[in-house]
């Protein structure tokens, strides 16, 4: 669990880390699509037909995505080496392609408001981890989006959880009380890119599975551009 050392704490960790995204190297290839590889496990809820009682599996799968800003591209979803939805190619407008791109501060700053209108952490927290999720994160506005993230209030200094030590990752996050969960996002500490996204529950929470439980984690395994969506960049 996070240690409540106070939002500075957290706040000079994610500046620091900023920082050090000019040691991050520029996206790989070249080309219209964005390419993400990531390996994710989730809480599945698990209802039988005719039963009221629901129970918990831990899914796993591995996701590697080619996505262009007009909607078009490819998605490969792999659970135990099989192929699985929503695997497949994609019209335009058929994916989601809100790319954040500005690296015009007050820009950046009112493209993410959009995102999270009230400004609460937990959102903050959560649109930081989709944009990842859906798009190349170049080192420049990387920088920017650890900034405006040390701003949030009430962030926390982590442990980074153990799938993630060997990548020697540092932690921050969010306890949210009203919900039993733990946010946290796992960082490269010499160039500051994200490598890991955890959610948890804890006691108190309303999971069919004994607490402390994961409820979902991501990790980054490789993004950049392509020209085509058969291969990765090169």
């Amino acid at each position: 669990m996070p240690s409540r050392i106070g939002g500075s704490a957290a706040s000079d960790l994610l500046r620091d880390l900023a920082g050090r995204t000019v040691h991050g190297p520029e996206p790989r290839g070249a080309g219209k699509y964005h390419y993400v590889h990531t390996s994710s496990t989730y809480l599945r809820r698990i209802q039988t037909l005719g039963s009221r009682e629901i129970q918990g599996s831990v899914d796993h799968e591995e996701r590697r995505q080619w996505i262009a800003a007009d909607g078009s591209g490819r998605l490969l979803v792999t659970q135990d080496g099989r192929c699985v939805q929503p695997s497949g190619d994609f019209e335009p407008g058929r994916l989601p392609a809100t790319f954040v791109t500005d690296t015009d501060p007050a820009a950046l700053a009112a493209e993410l408001r959009k995102g999270n209108p009230r400004g609460s952490t937990p959102a903050a927290l959560t649109l930081f981890g989709r944009i990842w999720k859906n798009q190349v994160v170049p080192p420049a506005l990387q920088r920017l989006l650890l900034l405006d993230l040390a701003d949030c209030p009430d962030l926390s200094v982590g442990s980074a959880p153990r799938v993630f030590a060997a990548r020697s990752g540092v932690a921050v996050g969010y306890v949210d009380e009203e919900r039993h969960t733990r946010h946290l996002l796992v960082f490269d500490q010499e160039t500051g890119a994200l490598i890991g996204d955890d959610l948890v529950a804890l006691d108190g929470a309303e999971v069919p599975v004994p607490t402390p439980a994961p409820i979902s984690s991501t990790e980054w395994h490789s993004s950049g551009y392509s020209t085509t969506t058969a291969e990765p960049p090169g």
